[in-house]
């Protein structure tokens, strides 16, 4: 994958996805702008990924609040002159069906998921649109596509970051600026075997970050508006456990 002096800013960066990711760009020497909640785990994220040779660069952000993204954006840009990539993947995924889903639960949920995506994309255009230049990946989910019971609140807010990104990837094509989400699924921190995959195991956050690092390539500059599952095949259905290929010609 190609990355052209790049420059990313990653929200949820002190996560699972959020770390796997940094370390994928970092391999292709993309500069890096990490900002998490969990500063502590971030500043030592960043320390040993200084150490492997990446320039990485830790940031206290909640990005449920409007004007710390401002702020944060502007700093960014005063340092880095530009942000090539943005990967929005702050986000929770809190257990609660429609009747146990209080109000305010409902909208943190809606502001950390999705609002942000909106927050943190919108602060960024600017720039990009007067560099001519932009790869914007968000972090969707299987729930977003198929739902998920026991999981509305989170399962609502993916599905609105997987349509939010097209009709970003609409609204910017004409400025050179790709929106693309990934929509990963029975993901882990170890690959296990998991029966309600098709390919029967789960998938790792590396995984989802070279799905992401792809999108977010100079390779990828004609593929826009596409929602990336990455999920073993999940999202086609649940798998038939005594369903077995033909060994007949």
């Amino acid at each position: 994958m190609k990355f052209e002096n790049r420059t990313a800013f990653i929200t949820g960066a002190a996560g699972r996805i959020g770390r796997a990711t940094a370390r994928e760009l970092g391999r292709y020497g993309v500069k890096l702008f990490l900002a998490d909640i969990q500063l502590a785990a971030l500043e030592e994220f960043c320390n040993t990924l200084q150490q492997e040779g990446v320039e990485a660069h830790p940031i206290l952000l909640d990005v449920t609040d409007p004007e710390k993204i401002r702020e944060t954006c502007n700093s960014v840009l005063a340092k880095a002159g530009k942000v090539d990539i943005l990967v929005n993947n702050a986000g929770k995924w809190p257990q609660g069906s429609i009747l146990d889903t209080s109000d305010e639960k409902w909208q943190e949920v809606l502001e950390l998921n999705l609002t942000s995506v909106f927050r943190v994309t919108k602060a960024f255009l600017p720039s990009m649109r007067e560099h001519s230049y932009g790869r914007i990946v968000n972090l969707g989910s299987i729930a977003g596509e198929v739902g998920l019971p026991g999981y509305c609140a989170y399962a609502a807010s993916k599905g609105g970051v997987i349509l939010l990104t097209k009709t970003m990837a609409m609204e910017l094509a004409s400025c050179n600026i790709t929106v693309n989400s990934v929509s990963p699924g029975m993901i882990q921190d170890v690959s296990r075997p998991h029966n309600g995959t098709w390919l029967g195991r789960s998938g790792t956050g590396d995984e989802v970050a070279r799905a992401i690092a792809f999108l977010a390539s100079d390779d990828a500059g004609y593929i826009t508006g596409a929602d990336l599952p990455v999920d073993g095949g999940r999202i086609l259905g649940p798998k038939g456990l005594d369903w077995k290929l033909s060994s007949a010609n």
